[in-house]
């Protein structure tokens, strides 16, 4: 039985519509969906709901890795494929000097498959949609907005400076975030170290002394028998956690419950509120830009935004906007948006020159997003310290304890 998969596509008209369908690969979904004219926006597989006997893993949401392009190399591929094309090189030499200069050997067949496309009568933009694994929609759809209006290196030009945009931002934001991870992951291999191989020959000897044992010390005790007894579940409970967590955030219900966390979190969700306005901003900037009107860029924006919270209400603002009301009204109805936010976009809308003031909002969070890091994020570090060094004091003043009762004995 082919598995089941749930799609998103937007009709010519610009209406919407999800469904699913069995099919043997996101592939031939979007394959069918395209033969029928439809925009495809997102193809994702259907959870599927089995007992715990015949429950089958899907590999692809646990697997540690991704297939496709990250944002640097998707900056890389506009760049190169600006320079080529207005230089005048033709579209399909352009795809072939490119395939000559491939070191992977998994984009060396995603352009020789471009190329065929092409050669074969489709335009680029469906050719690049029959790889969404490497082309996001964003991508696909202002690609198509530049071969309409005769652009296309105007667009990969932009789309060049856009991802290198992100690119900085994603890095600023990940070694910001990195840093207090690796030190929480260190002293807590530490601590487990300590208290399975270390201390239970101290407390073996402390115990051998006699006399009455403080309760920190009892509790130390105990805590380190456990531990050196059963390490081993110990430690594989917190893989087997670790990929249960990971495959529960690929659901769409477990994605939903990990962004609203992220955004309850301190400091952390303040920074990622900002990363994303930012990025909401500078995408919609680069899409009014190239031609693409709010209804047909809203739907690119969900998928861009990459928070379940926010998505939302996107999908919610995309239905009052059909319907004829301005965005900036269910934005802020949302409360998921800051006074500054709603205040540009009215006036932009007033004004009809929403895109400058987008682009200034978006300048403005990249600036808030690089405080934010340098400030608030800064503080978590010292904070760990602290936590770590609480829980390092109370095993040796465990320790000492019962020393400074033997001392008082003699």
């Amino acid at each position: 039985m082919a598995p089941t998969y749930n799609y998103r596509a937007r009709r010519r008209d610009g209406s919407s519509v999800e469904g699913n369908v069995e099919a043997d690969s996101r592939e031939e979904v979007a394959r069918s969906l395209r033969e029928q004219e439809m925009f495809v926006t997102s193809v994702e597989k259907a959870e599927q709901r089995s007992s715990f006997l015949d429950m089958e893993v899907d590999l692809d949401k646990l697997k540690f890795w991704e297939s496709g392009f990250n944002t640097a190399q998707l900056a890389h591929f506009s760049k190169q494929f600006s320079v080529l094309i207005e230089a005048g090189v033709p579209l399909v030499q352009s795809l072939e000097i490119m395939e000559e200069q491939a070191t992977e050997d998994r984009i060396k067949e995603m352009l020789v498959e471009l190329r065929s496309s092409v050669e074969a009568g489709e335009s680029f933009s469906e050719s690049l949609n029959n790889h969404p694994e490497f082309f996001p929609p964003l991508f696909v759809h202002l690609v198509k907005a530049g071969e309409t209006g005769g652009v296309l290196d105007e667009v990969l030009d932009e789309l060049a400076e856009y991802y290198k945009r992100r690119d900085r931002i994603n890095k600023e934001v990940k070694s910001a975030l990195y840093y207090p991870a690796v030190i929480i992951v260190v002293a807590l291999v530490a601590v487990f170290i300590l208290l399975t191989f270390v201390l239970p020959t101290i407390t073996g000897m402390l115990v051998d002394l006699g006399g009455d044992l403080p309760l920190p010390t009892q509790g130390l005790i105990f805590i380190s028998d456990f531990f050196q007894a059963y390490w081993w579940a110990v430690f594989g409970a917190m893989v087997l956690a670790a990929f249960g967590v990971r495959y529960y955030v690929k659901t769409e219900k477990g994605k939903e419950r990990k962004d609203r966390w992220i955004l309850e979190l301190p400091v952390v969700g303040d920074l990622m509120r900002k990363v994303i306005i930012s990025r909401f901003a500078n995408t919609l900037a680069l899409l009014l830009q190239s031609g693409v009107n709010i209804i047909n860029g809203l739907p690119v924006l969900e998928n861009v935004v990459d928070n379940e919270v926010y998505r939302e209400v996107l999908q919610e603002a995309r239905a009052r906007v059909r319907e004829g009301t301005n965005l900036s009204r269910p934005l802020h109805k949302s409360g998921e948006f800051p006074p500054i936010v709603i205040q540009m976009i009215q006036v932009g809308e007033e004004t009809g020159n929403m895109e400058e003031m987008l682009e200034r909002l978006s300048e403005y969070y990249d600036v808030e997003v690089e405080n934010a890091i340098e400030g608030g994020i800064s503080l978590i570090e010292p904070a760990i310290i602290i936590v770590m060094a609480f829980v390092v004091g109370s095993i040796i003043l465990s320790i000492i304890l019962p020393l400074f009762d033997i001392y008082q004995q003699i």
